[in-house]
Order: structure tokens, then C-alpha cells, then sequence
């Protein structure tokens, strides 16, 4: 479950949740796969994809349109 940030202010940077969960999930992934965190991680608990939320909050990565 996804406290903060919040789910509602996050839809506010993509057109819908599927592109939400997509989008989060490829960043999170870059992330396990050695890319830098884009944002101040604050602790080490905070997990890959948190951090990929935290990071389309503050606009750090553009979201791409899914292939059809």
C-alpha cells in the first residue's frame, strides 16, 4: 500500500492508473538495476519503487505513452 506519496496525487501526472502502475514499475526496476534514485533517499529501508513514486512526484523522469 502506497501512503505518500499519495495515489490521488500521483494520477495527477499520467492519464489514468494503468499508466500510474506502469510507470512506477519500469523506475522501479532501473533502480534495482543500479540507476541512481533521482530524489534524497532519506533511509535505506525505503524500497525501489517508493522511491520511483517519490521521484514521478517531484517530476524527476517523464512518463512515456505504453505501446499499443
Amino acid at each position: 500500500m502506497l501512503v505518500k506519496p499519495k495515489t490521488e496525487d500521483l494520477l495527477k501526472r499520467v492519464d489514468n492508473r494503468y499508466e500510474l502502475v506502469i510507470a512506477i514499475s519500469r523506475r522501479g526496476r532501473q533502480i534495482i538495476n543500479g540507476s541512481n534514485p533521482l530524489v534524497d533517499v532519506k533511509d535505506d529501508e525505503k524500497s525501489e519503487l517508493t522511491i520511483a513514486a517519490l521521484e514521478l512526484e517531484k517530476n524527476k523522469f517523464k512518463v512515456e505513452e505504453p505501446e499499443d
